[in-house]
């Protein structure tokens, strides 16, 4: 352990590694741009958030940054060979999520107060916390250690947290509930405040703020990562071993995190804490608006208050129910609409995807249906792009959900559209609204949504967490365009779509990963695969066979670069997501429209990935092939993409056991038959 974390200190003491490595040569358009080092310092992402907090400037804004660094730095330091100094940085960022939870708690006219960690600290802490994943990812501190790479997945990921995503919550109100929990217990008793990761890092240092200002601290507050290997859950023994050894009499200790769906993490949580302090006198748990025990008979709510503003009058809390004439008011009083005499109609936003299956029994009609302030709210079954449907019935524990990304909506005018699309006069006939996240995290989506913006509409607003976007006409799936263009269309379209997975690299990096760390794409599939047969009820064209040959049993998880990238495959992968126009002139590229590429929903990713997924889906031919080939300007990670293209089956099959919980005979008959058509497709290449 020793020389490991020596490796790691050294590795940290200068620049993120591969700093001054080569990046190979990319191409923008059918121009070769010349390779560049990669810049020293925190990946794209990471230095994007500091850099969106700095901006926006509020309290806030640097509060989600510090407890987005918290929640990367927690993971890494679990590591068994992280070195102390990263324990020592953690201890620092926790005082000031603690500091600056005070701040966010006074509202927005608060000030900061002395010592506020200003940009200067959350630069450094970003820079360093980076550099120890980066450090302990090339020292190998995974490899062997499926509990190390767990963890280091975690800190190389970008996670939101419920509460700006779809469990909306307004964060300065939880010290207001941790406040009014305090003054009202009987007998004031010491507390100890454990944050569960990733939403308790946002959540608990407003906790431990206002147990703090009420002089009942226990102990520092802390957090922990709960990990589910081989069907269980399970707490980090290098962090539960850090844990205070004793508390003093009477604590009462407080696990905070999003709201529960069956509990089954908060109770492994809570026994783990109850096994390592079996004196204190209580464990309670809590989540924005709530505190509840867990024990044998479930789930008991204990206090319940609002975890939103009720007067904010944003977008998604005038959805319940719809009601048009509000919701264009709100929508022109933040200028996604035009301020004219226009009459809308609110209509629910449905993408491609339940023309081609068809409803389930848990489809709602309603655009507004369970996202109210003041209503159900579910869990989300499906992505912000319009393609999931809200669950029917709500989770076992009947906790208020606010989840806008369940319901996209349009405002449809019947009017028809005026003026040049794009140009200050332009009127389109329709406005779709779709939710990309609220908060800071939403605001720094909204941005890398922005800097994609050669992929969008071109009137497009970002208004209360959601990507307003000005209706197109003529639009039609690249898929099944792409045969009929000209060849000089066809190699535009496809230079536009490498330009968009170049940018994914440019702006949504999050750095290198070891070369070494695989993941098991035969068996993920297979095991999709059965579920999927389970569900039809049919036997499928895809069989033990197939797999064997078509897909690797290991395939590495950073790809043939050991680098990674935010991607919003995991729901924006069906071949519609891309969809093209009419060019603008005779001499001009066509417009090309990637639907879907907010990636607040998606996942971590290599560059294969990407291109597999686009290559099945959209069926290209030897010469499309080629071209693609060309314009990714990468031959390794394009011929490592060709051999994972059995992998891209399993994008589809996770979304039909996701979307179609009950599928009728039709709907059955046609994902077996598309399946068919992807492996076919998949074995040609061969």
């Amino acid at each position: 352990m020793e020389t490991a974390n020596a490796r790691t200190a050294e590795v940290i003491s200068g620049e993120t590694p591969g700093a001054h490595k080569g990046r190979p040569g990319v191409r923008t358009g059918s121009v070769t741009a010349p390779a560049a080092a990669a810049p020293a310092g925190p990946p794209p992402l990471r230095r994007a958030a500091v850099a969106s907090a700095v901006r926006l400037g509020s309290a806030e804004a640097r509060y989600a940054c510090a407890c987005s660094i918290e929640q990367l730095l927690a993971d890494t330091a679990a590591c068994p060979t992280a070195p102390a100094s990263a324990r020592a940085l953690l201890d620092e960022v926790r005082q000031a999520c603690q500091d600056l939870a005070r701040a966010v708690a006074a509202g927005p006219g608060g000030r900061f107060a002395p010592p506020a960690p200003g940009p200067g600290f959350l630069e450094r802490a970003m820079a360093r916390t980076a550099a120890y994943t980066a450090g302990l990812w090339q020292t190998g501190a995974a490899r062997g250690d499926a509990a190390a790479e767990a963890l280091l997945r975690h800190a190389t990921d970008w996670k939101t947290p419920e509460c700006y995503a779809y469990d909306l919550a307004d964060v300065a109100l939880v010290h207001g509930q941790a406040t009014a929990w305090l003054a009202a217990t009987e007998e004031p008793a010491p507390v100890f405040v454990v944050g569960i990761r990733t939403g308790g890092s946002y959540l608990a240092p407003l906790w431990a703020a206002a147990v703090a200002a009420a002089g009942r601290t226990a102990a520092p507050w802390t957090s922990l990562r709960p990990l589910r290997t081989a069907g269980r859950i399970s707490l980090v023994p290098a962090e539960t071993g850090r844990l205070p050894a004793a508390l003093p009499p009477g604590t009462v200790v407080v696990a905070v995190d999003d709201q529960p769906d069956t509990g089954g993490t908060a109770r492994a949580v809570r026994d783990a804490l109850a096994r390592r302090y079996p004196e204190a006198r209580d464990i309670v748990c809590a989540s924005p608006g709530r505190t509840y025990a867990v024990d044998g008979a479930g789930i008991r709510p204990l206090t319940r208050t609002s975890a939103v503003r009720e007067d904010a009058g944003r977008l998604w809390q005038l959805l319940a129910p719809a009601d048009a004439d509000r919701l264009t008011d709100r929508a022109r009083a933040g200028g996604a609409v035009p301020a004219d005499a226009t009459a809308y109609r609110v209509t629910p936003f449905r993408g491609p995807f339940l023309t081609a299956y068809g409803p389930c029994a848990t489809d709602s009609d309603a655009a507004g249906a369970g996202t109210g302030a003041t209503g159900t709210g579910t869990r989300p079954t499906g992505p912000a792009d319009g393609t999931g449907t809200a669950a029917s019935t709500p989770p076992p524990t009947g906790v208020l959900r606010i989840s806008p990304r369940n319901t996209p909506f349009s405002l449809v005018a019947d009017e028809p559209a005026t003026g040049t699309p794009g140009a200050p006069d332009a009127r389109p006939r329709a406005y779709h609204f779709r939710f990309i996240g609220t908060g800071p995290h939403g605001a720094q989506g909204a941005e890398a949504v922005e800097a994609l913006g050669e992929f969008l509409p071109p009137v497009r607003h970002h208004l209360d967490g959601y990507l307003v976007t000005g209706h197109e006409d003529g639009l039609r799936p690249l898929a099944t365009e792409l045969p009929r263009m000209t060849g000089r269309h066809r190699r535009q379209a496809l230079e536009a779509v490498a330009r968009y997975w170049h940018a994914l690299d440019h702006l949504g990096g999050l750095g290198p990963v070891d070369p070494t760390v695989t993941y098991a794409p035969r068996e993920r599939l297979a095991t999709a695969l059965e579920r999927l047969r389970d569900r039809l009820g049919r036997p499928l064209p895809v069989d033990g066979a197939w797999l064997d040959r078509h897909l690797p049993r290991r395939a590495a998880f950073g790809g043939i670069r050991a680098r990674v990238f935010r991607t919003s495959l995991p729901y924006s992968h069906q071949s519609w997501h891309w969809q093209v126009g009419a060019p603008p002139a005779p001499d001009a590229p066509p417009v090309v429209r990637r639907f879907g590429l907010d990636w607040i929903w998606g996942g971590t990713g290599p560059l294969e990935a990407e291109i597999s997924s686009f290559v099945v889906e959209h069926r290209l031919d030897p010469a499309d092939l080629a071209t693609l080939r060309t314009a990714v300007g990468d031959d390794r990670a394009f011929d490592a993409a060709l051999e994972l293209a059995g992998d891209a089956l399993w994008w589809n099959v996770k979304s039909w056991l996701r979307r179609c919980p009950a599928p009728t005979p039709d709907t059955a008959r046609r994902i077996a038959d598309d399946l068919g058509e992807l492996a076919r497709y998949v074995t040609g290449l061969r």
